[in-house]
């Protein structure tokens, strides 16, 4: 089980999320206050593949700029693997590490095309 809490920086803001929810198969890390929530699941497929995500949401309030509404709206970034049996932590984070520096080169240029549509 991970650490309690958590924390993540988001704009240079540090946030700590304490656990507050414990399901099944997934750990529900919160800062209700700030509308920022990390979910870790922990999963298993019928083939035995093995199915791990973590999940970083933020809750925003938006105005829609031709009612004046304002609503609460989920922004969400997922990290999802699917990991075959025989493989190993070194293997899976060796290609998490590739993407990574793939998504952040040149200032997150790639992340940044992807984003905005670019495929």
């Amino acid at each position: 089980m991970l650490t309690d809490p958590q924390s993540v920086t988001i704009s240079g803001t540090a946030r700590t999320l304490p656990r507050l929810e414990e399901r099944p198969d997934t750990n529900v890390y919160s800062d209700r206050a700030n509308g920022v929530d990390l979910f870790v699941t922990q999963r298993v497929d019928k083939k035995g593949t093995y199915r791990p995500s973590i999940s970083l949401v933020t809750n925003d309030i938006v105005t829609d700029p031709i009612s004046g509404l304002k609503s609460r709206v989920p922004t969400s970034i997922t990290i999802n693997g699917a990991i075959p049996v025989g493989k190993t932590v070194a293997d899976v984070e060796a290609l998490y590490v590739a993407m990574n520096a793939a998504l952040s080169a040149g200032t997150n240029a790639l992340l940044r095309k992807v984003l905005g549509g670019e495929r």
